[in-house]
């Protein structure tokens, strides 16, 4: 494996691919112009897209479009690695004088679950491993799943889909939207796709306490440019935190326990009185707090909205940086050392843009919770 930081590429090219949507096989070359930008984004939704060119007509049906770079460094050594796989589409076509080009936008798989409804209202039944049911929904529209184990149930029916009552459906009406919800209930992260076009569900897990996939720092052979955008976000910084516990009795009687937790502390700088203002962040949950009293019942839901408000009072960090390409992706953490720039220490990475000509340049929006 290529140290990507420490030597410098003197070369690079991109091959872009057809893949049979029915196997998997990958059965062309396709012949695109250079250039071209890839998106990955970690927002409600983590979402890839790319715009490539090409000449002329562009039409492969159901089939796919996958992407290699290639590097190559001083001494003859290359490496090749996947940059995404993706439907493609092509809204619009350039002609003159005869002479046409093509804009081909490409979008990752996920895609294919956020444009599928279920025409039906669909109910997951009380008890049901989550986990389990949206790996059956992914493959059930002809998608490959990795999941990591989980044993969550759902502890009452959950509704979605088309025509779903409003009032107790849970999200959006897309397969996506259900199965981020159940993600969610999970404690996994949204759902996200792969380079080779797999669909991941995997355990969420604090990017404090996960390896850095990367790291890079200042000096000879530093690849980072030395202009970056540091800011730190404070607007929805909360002050006053709400629990609402829902449960139902054996008689079908539904009791409600609500806990407030609030910061009023004169020299927190988030406070009601910091602030002069409340912002509040509310949470239900639709079993009971722990405890086998009224009293215990309600401490906890008290409990836990301390607990939930002191999780909210994360300041969060925005690096946006340049560099040269790096092997790691959205979700990821990346470790940089800039001490020149004042910018040092673990990040995960939300936003990646990269243009497809040499080096392969990323554009990079890192965050970081301060707590």
């Amino acid at each position: 494996m290529t140290d990507w930081w420490k030597q410098r590429m003197v070369r690079t090219t991109y091959r872009f691919v057809r893949v049979s949507r029915a196997t998997g096989n990958e059965l062309e070359m396709l012949p695109m112009l250079r250039g071209g930008t890839i998106t990955r984004n970690n927002d409600v939704r983590i979402l890839d897209t790319a715009e490539v060119m090409c000449v002329g007509k562009f039409n492969i049906g159901a089939d796919l479009v996958r992407i290699y770079m290639t590097a190559e460094w001083r001494g003859g050594h290359t490496e090749t690695v996947v940059l995404g796989t993706f439907i493609p589409m092509v809204p619009s076509r350039s002609v003159h004088n005869g002479f046409s080009t093509a804009t081909v936008k490409l979008y990752g798989r996920l895609q294919e679950l956020l444009q599928d409804k279920f025409a039906t209202p669909y109910t997951v039944d009380k008890g049901a491993n989550a986990v389990d049911v949206a790996k059956n929904v992914v493959t059930s529209v002809g998608l490959n799943v990795y999941a990591d184990s989980s044993d969550y149930t759902v502890s009452r029916p959950r509704l979605y889909g088309i025509g779903a009552d409003q009032s107790n459906s849970e999200t959006d009406d897309t397969k996506l939207g259900m199965i981020n919800d159940l993600m969610s209930l999970a404690g996994f992260r949204a759902a996200k796709d792969d380079v080779m076009g797999n669909i991941l569900l995997s355990e969420y897990v604090d990017p404090v306490n996960r390896p850095a996939a990367y790291s890079m720092s200042e000096g000879a052979d530093c690849k980072f440019e030395p202009d970056m955008t540091d800011e730190q976000d404070i607007t929805e910084i909360a002050n006053h935190a709400v629990t609402v516990y829902r449960s139902e009795g054996e008689n079908g009687a539904q009791t409600t326990y609500v806990g407030e937790a609030w910061d009023t502390d004169p020299d927190s700088p988030y406070s009601t009185v910091s602030r002069g203002y409340t912002i509040t962040k509310g949470y239900e949950y639709s079993d009971a707090p722990v405890g086998s009293t009224e009293d215990e019942k309600q401490a906890y839901a008290n409990k836990r909205a301390k607990t939930l408000l002191k999780t909210n009072q994360s300041a969060i960090r925005r690096i946006t940086m340049s560099s040269a390409y790096y092997p790691a992706t959205v979700n990821d953490s990346l470790y940089i050392d800039y001490p020149t720039g004042g910018i040092s220490g673990k990040f995960e990475i939300r936003v990646q843009k990269l243009t497809l000509t040499g080096g392969c340049p990323i554009e990079t929006e890192l965050r970081q919770f301060m707590r």
